[in-house]
């Protein structure tokens, strides 16, 4: 049983040893497009607006070449961004502002299959792509929250740790100056949306969706 479990082992190994592989590295900007009540009711109340969400995104892709036409992958990345605000329209009754934080962080497990139209093998070549995966998100509300029934001020903390699926589809261009070396850029269309804890209780779902752009290094191994 050891040697065949040996020999399978070997084989399998072979056959990986067949394809081309890659290792992506990314760097970009995530746009998240926020079209969810929770968001519209924070953009109405306090002093920020959708571009201020948008923050860099990194990642790292392992590429398997199936051939010279279609390849899988898989993609780890993280996106974070934190802002200090405060209320618009309401302030302490001796004109001292009135402060309330937003965070939200997103780590993306994607399983991805990608295209390339001419193939991966010439100087330049585009490819698409689809793929899904397990979002780790963590959303955070702290600070000042009002009472709008009865205007009083209390100092709080709100939060959702949770775990979503979402799709993705994407288009790019590789440049490959070099047969271990190339620089890609890409575009990515996020779909993603995850059910809030009890302290958002009233809203739905959170959009989490956006777009991605991003430069990168890939290196071959083969």
């Amino acid at each position: 049983m050891k040697r065949m479990a040996v020999w399978l082992a070997a084989i399998c190994l072979g056959g990986v040893a067949l394809f081309s592989q890659s290792v992506n590295l990314k760097i970009g900007l995530f746009v998240p497009q926020m079209r969810s009540d929770l968001w519209e009711t924070n953009l109405e109340n306090l002093t920020f607006e959708r571009p201020d969400m948008i923050n860099a995104y990194y990642a790292g892709e392992y590429e398997f070449f199936l051939n010279r036409h279609a390849s899988f992958s898989v993609e780890v990345g993280s996106y974070a961004r934190t802002l200090y605000a405060e209320y618009r329209d309401y302030t302490f009754d001796d004109g001292a502002p009135i402060y309330q934080n937003i965070s939200l962080r997103i780590v993306p497990i994607e399983a991805n299959l990608k295209y390339y139209p001419a193939g991966h093998r010439y100087a330049l070549f585009p490819f698409i792509g689809v793929g899904a995966g397990v979002y780790a998100w963590t959303y955070q509300q702290w600070g000042d929250f009002i009472n709008f029934e009865d205007g009083s001020v209390n100092e709080g903390f709100a939060e959702t740790r949770r775990f979503a699926f979402g799709l993705n589809g994407r288009c790019g261009l590789v440049f490959r100056f070099h047969p271990r070396l190339a620089f890609s850029l890409e575009g990515k269309y996020q779909y993603l949306k995850g059910n809030l804890s009890d302290y958002f209780q009233g809203f739905d779902s959170l959009d989490m969706g956006g777009i991605t752009v991003n430069a990168g290094i890939n290196i071959y191994f083969r």
